[in-house]
């Protein structure tokens, strides 16, 4: 049995967020199910979510350096130090959700962990391609829709090493790969999926007893919950969807917004033109 903090974590719910996205700002959550736990973690630029089994937790997406002291701060309400961090995931490699990771990692002393595809693009592999063109304006509306956050100090000093997937590798922390169908650092019942198609290195993380699905921004959830429209990809994007569905899904965790809880969850998600 999972111990539940009896006082709230706070919640931040940007002003600009509440008028602007249908789905409302997203809010921080608990979830235990199926001898799996995931505290669902807004924060600057995206959603973080913490999985934990036993005392092992892994990290998932850190947006900016400012989130770090909050993370730090949910794993102590959780009553874990961050020594019992194993590894920091990167979802994907968009700047937006990986700004902050190599800053936590080297807090908790732990690896930063990237899907095969963008590991071996930092390894001197096959380079990440980049949204396309088209994709400007529709980010710029999920920026408002995410409340307008503004960059601090700390992540406009490290931006441009994470805009550009060709650059060379930007985490002093050591680095390791996740293969598809590969367990989630012996954390019990999880396990990694490949989600090519919003962008080359996505990946899922899924744990079959409890329903829940962690999916950067595969899905997001600025309108209700949307497959998300802007993709590198989109014929990938096609068989990653139907590569979901074809899970039990309970609880979806999206890159951004409120997490989306129900029976045949991934069935009612909208489809978005970008």
């Amino acid at each position: 049995m999972f111990p539940i903090p009896s006082a709230p974590f706070p919640s931040s719910q940007p002003f600009a967020a509440r008028l602007t996205a249908p789905a409302g700002a997203a809010e921080v959550r608990l979830f235990v199910r199926g001898g799996a736990a995931v505290l669902a973690l807004p924060n600057r630029y995206s959603v973080t979510y913490l999985v934990m089994s036993g005392d092992d937790v892994v990290v998932v997406d850190v947006g900016s350096n400012a989130d770090v002291p909050r993370v730090v701060d949910a794993l102590r309400w959780l009553d874990r130090q961050p020594s019992s961090v194993r590894a920091v995931v990167v979802s994907h490699y968009h700047f937006d959700h990986v700004m902050g990771i190599d800053a936590l990692a080297r807090r908790c002393g732990c690896p930063v962990a990237l899907s095969r595809a963008a590991f071996d693009s930092l390894r001197g592999g096959p380079q990440l391609r980049k949204p396309p063109g088209k994709a400007a304006w529709p980010f710029l509306l999920g920026w408002v829709r995410q409340g307008l956050p503004v960059l601090p100090a700390s992540d406009w000093r490290v931006v441009r090493r994470y805009l550009d997937p060709a650059a060379a590798n930007p985490f002093q922390s050591d680095i390791v790969p996740l293969d598809d169908g590969q367990t989630l650092f012996d954390l019990p019942g999880w396990r990694v999926i490949t989600t090519p198609g919003h962008s080359d290195c996505s990946m899922a993380l899924f744990h079959r007893r409890s329903g829940f699905l962690i999916t950067g921004d595969t899905v997001r959830n600025y309108l209700g919950g949307e497959w998300n429209p802007l993709q590198v990809d989109p014929e990938q994007f096609v068989a990653t969807k139907a590569l979901l569905r074809a899970l039990p899904v309970r609880t979806v965790f999206p890159g951004h917004g409120p997490v989306l809880d129900g029976k045949d969850v991934l069935e009612h998600l909208k489809t978005v033109r970008a």
